[in-house]
């Protein structure tokens, strides 16, 4: 039987190869959900073939789903010990999927019931592990006291923090580099202690009187109750308060002024010591206000 001539013969297109898959974009989602729900790769991807078919004999399904052959059995009998397979005899074995909304109902139930029984546990151990944690607490780590402070912002942040707790007393030796300037929170800190029957004593090395800004800020310092010396070297940076703690910086004896070590200790002895070296340079000061004057501001 003859065709028109201006017309082509239509080829079937051909079916899609055999194998279930990890080709088809819907599944992965669902892929990535069995296995979240705690079923291997194997598992999850031999469970999706099985729904696509009413039943497989192991090899087959070992093919659609691209599992190894000798894994197979081991994959199936997971499947079926989750609930998610089952077996059918006959003249050759086969499997089938569960319903899904069987089989999902069934995994849900069972992370329940486990993460019921954890919370249980959990519950349980909190008293004992409450019980070491306030044990801790008491037990104090060696050199805890100590921390060294290499980073600037660090340091500044340590220094901020000092002076905002400080209540009854702050001792400072000061010398350039300044950790920090335009000083709000010192100057705030320097009203309240004074304010509240306190200290505040401060030894600047004379180098500040050739900084004009830095001496108009230590004079609001002084009418903030501030009790300011200058003295000709300070031998290190260092901030005592309230008896108990201190900030100092050490320079590196080799490198010297170009790096530094800033250790911040609570240590009430240590800083009884630190105060006896602070008076000492304190007595050797100047007023501020006298030495500034002399220098020529008009303060």
């Amino acid at each position: 039987m003859g065709t028109h001539k201006g017309h082509r013969l239509r080829i079937p297109a051909r079916s899609a190869p055999e194998g279930y898959g990890a080709h088809v974009p819907e599944l992965s989602s669902a892929q990535a959900v069995l296995g979240e729900l705690g079923l291997t790769s194997y598992e999850a991807k031999a469970y999706l073939a099985l729904l696509q078919r009413e039943s497989f004999t192991a090899a087959e399904l070992a093919r659609q789903a691209h599992i190894p052959r000798q894994r197979i059995y081991d994959v199936v009998a997971g499947l079926m010990q989750q609930g998610l397979a089952m077996q059918r005899p006959g003249v050759s074995v086969t499997y089938a999927a569960v319903s899904p909304d069987v089989a999902l109902d069934g995994l849900m139930m069972r992370h329940r019931q486990a993460l019921d029984s954890l919370s249980e546990r959990a519950g349980g151990a909190v008293g004992d592990l409450r019980s070491l944690w306030s044990q801790g607490q008491v037990e104090k780590a060696p050199m805890a006291y100590i921390e060294m402070l290499r980073d600037t912002s660090v340091l500044s942040a340590r220094f901020h923090d000092l002076q905002i707790s400080a209540t009854t007393s702050m001792l400072v030796m000061s010398k350039p580099p300044y950790v920090a300037t335009d000083n709000a929170i010192g100057l705030d800190a320097t009203r309240r202690i004074a304010a509240g029957g306190g200290e505040v004593r401060c030894c600047y090395e004379s180098s500040l009187l050739e900084n004009e800004k830095m001496v108009k800020e230590t004079v609001e310092f002084v009418a903030a109750g501030e009790d300011a010396r200058i003295v000709d070297d300070i031998p290190l940076k260092m901030v005592l308060v309230d008896h108990s703690r201190a900030l100092f910086s050490l320079t590196d004896p080799v490198a010297g002024a170009l790096t530094s070590t800033n250790i911040l200790v609570e240590h009430p002895e240590l800083t009884a010591a630190l105060t006896l070296a602070f008076d000492t340079v304190f007595a050797k000061g100047r007023p501020l206000l006298e030495a500034a004057r002399e220098a020529g501001y008009d303060v």
